[in-house]
């Protein structure tokens, strides 16, 4: 059967005579008919490209595709995301032998620039079809300002992540309907000054926090992107101005009391931040500004609980960030016992497999080394929360060595009976003794924000009865907190320190640090160490790394201080890390297609 579209298009060869008869016996005026105009083929009862753009129901529909291009390139692209947000950081270590450096991973012709560079300008070409429709559209004019304000919005994001990854790169800021090869670049300040425009028409245009659903952007979230934006560009009084709008919000504050699904359960209230359905407005949080949702089980949701480990698609964070406690072993008395079972769902880090573990900064470091009083007081160092201390799993060798190793290790002092020894690894991989070299991807402190102790969903538990799960579990199933409201008060306080006023920093600091009972920093401390450390604090693995060294301009000096992985001790070629890789090379393959323009290489590649 013909559909619609053949049967017009087969319309034509008895169109165009009729119409040529027609004009040889009516007035003259007739023959100046526009043919083309008459001819043209307008959709009546499919959607087309005409009228695919003109009620609310069909912007809604488009910026529910800005949405999921932002939770893809943020959270949904396995192993490959991770890596590029955790990887060149330094808080992070690498869990693959650190026998190649980054030549591979940022290559020009490579998979990591390539897909980055995709998805952010399908973010750019999806924001700037709904912003050119609007003016032909049916909307309302305040309706028209919205959307335009949303499509802005998320044109500001890409452009905002893209100069972050690559500097200065083409803009384009109308809907492009036919090929296109002359693309130029523009520099890092022009493209920062479009993210600013667009995040500032935003802010001033989209709905406030307290009138918007749970994970949907607003004006409080537009003027939180644009104060980073400003600090981007070094304009450090309006950066404060903006994140000032943020944290008045009479609608926002930090969370200082239990709330929330498991309140009533032993644990923090840094914990309860991170448990499920705690993350939205509708949970009594007050916190969270921009929500990234995760839905299980609902088609495009990020989190489909049957999926094997490598599907992309959805969030794989607890895979890739929790210890693989299953192939940690002690060797004693000639035999080697292995006291974890793996997977469990507790606080041995459920299907992790410990690809990213923290290194010695992250570990000991930022928490001011194990006799401190932050490393004891502070709660994002609790056992909750950064867990150290891991208990035995497996019944077995509980009833034969109990009495011998007790009923867990304790990371920060194993007190191992006279002879035993730590041992790590699979035999695939090669043994490695390990019992100085703690943490590693098998035992390691990490962030319970990755997963969800005693709380997986239902479907992934093998045994619930002793929370062993299933061989697709790996992921995590919390919405995600894109922006929250502590870092509006430390993006402030960087501005401040900027400024040069420390005392201003330090009060700003202090309020993230007293809700984690944290002892006090001092107008002398504060520098942009000190707020990136604070940063590594409270925020850790949600915070997507490095784009904030990157923004900073601080990634070459800390990684070649505290990541070992790209020092020149262990790289394939001998070198510490080098400074062309802070940013991503542009793909090869865009610059061969722009054909009517040279695209310039981002220098050393």
């Amino acid at each position: 059967m013909e559909n619609k579209i053949q049967k017009l298009i087969n319309m034509r060869k008895y169109i165009f005579p009729l119409l040529l008869a027609a004009t040889m016996i009516t007035s003259a005026s007739l023959v100046s008919c526009d043919e083309d105009k008459f001819l043209a083929e307008k959709p009546l009862d499919f959607m087309g490209g005409d009228n695919s753009y003109s009620t609310t129901a069909d912007f809604d529909a488009a910026v529910n595709g800005l949405y999921s291009l932002v939770r893809k390139e943020f959270y949904c692209g396995n192993y490959d995301r991770m890596n590029e947000y955790l990887c060149r950081t330094d808080f992070m270590i690498r869990a693959d032998p650190p026998t190649s450096n980054l030549a591979a991973d940022m290559n020009p012709t490579g998979g990591a620039a390539t897909w980055h560079w995709d998805n952010l300008y399908k973010l750019v070409a999806q924001a700037n079809t709904v912003i050119t429709r609007i003016p032909t559209s049916s909307l309302r004019e305040e309706q028209k300002k919205n959307y335009e304000a949303k499509g802005r919005f998320f044109r500001s994001m890409a452009y905002r992540t893209l100069v972050y990854m690559y500097g200065g790169v083409p803009l384009q800021l109308e809907e492009v309907t036919a090929p296109k090869t002359d693309y130029t670049r523009a520099s890092k300040e022009e493209v920062l000054a479009q993210a600013i425009e667009d995040a500032k028409f935003a802010a001033e245009n989209l709905t406030d926090i307290a009138n918007v659903t749970d994970g949907e952007i607003s004006a409080t979230a537009a003027y939180f992107l644009l104060s980073e934006l400003y600090l981007a560009a070094g304009e450090n009084q309006k950066a404060v101005d903006a994140a000032t709008q943020v944290i008045n919000n009479p609608a926002l504050a930090l969370m200082t009391d239990r709330f929330g699904s498991r309140a009533n359960e032993a644990g923090d209230v840094y914990w309860d931040l991170f448990r499920l359905n705690n993350q939205n407005r509708a949970s009594g949080n007050k916190e969270g500004i921009w929500v990234v949702q995760i839905e299980p089980n609902v088609i495009g949701g990020a989190g489909n609980t049957g999926n094997a480990f490598w599907v992309e698609g959805d969030f794989w964070q607890e895979r890739w960030c929790a210890p693989q406690v299953g192939l940690f072993r002690i060797k004693y008395d000639g035999k080697v016992l292995s006291p974890f079972m793996w997977p469990v769902g507790d606080y041995t880090g459920g299907r992790g497999i410990g690809n990213f573990y923290s290194n010695q900064h992250y570990f000991l470091g930022i928490w001011g080394g194990k006799d401190s009083e932050d490393f004891k007081n502070d709660i994002r160092n609790s056992i909750y929360n950064y867990p150290r201390k891991f208990k035995y799993n497996d019944s077995g060798f509980l009833a034969q060595y109990g009495s011998l190793f007790g009923d867990s290790i304790d990371l920060m002092n194993p007190q191992l009976p006279e002879g035993a020894m730590l041992e790590t690894g699979a035999s695939s991989q090669g043994i490695v003794t390990a019992p100085d070299q703690i943490p590693n991807r098998y035992l390691t402190a990490y962030q319970t924000k990755c997963t969800h102790p005693y709380n997986h969903p239902a479907s992934q538990y093998a045994n619930k009865d002793i929370y062993m799960l299933t061989g697709s579990a790996g992921k995590t199933y919390t919405d995600q907190y894109l922006f929250r409201l502590a870092e509006a008060y430390l993006l402030r306080a960087e501005a401040y320190v900027k400024l040069g006023q420390k005392d201003k920093a330090a009060a700003d600091v202090n309020v993230v640090r007293r809700r984690a009972h944290a002892t006090e920093a001092t107008a002398a401390q504060m520098d942009m160490d000190y707020i990136l450390d604070e940063r590594l604090r409270e925020f850790g693995i949600e915070e997507k790394r490095v784009l904030t060294l990157s923004r900073t301009g601080m990634m070459t000096e800390r990684i070649r201080k505290y990541n070992p992985y790209y020092s020149a001790a262990h790289s394939a070629d001998g070198k510490d890390f080098e400074s062309k890789y802070e940013l991503y090379p542009i793909p090869q393959s865009f610059i061969e297609a722009n054909t009517g323009h040279k695209i310039e290489q981002n220098p050393g590649y």
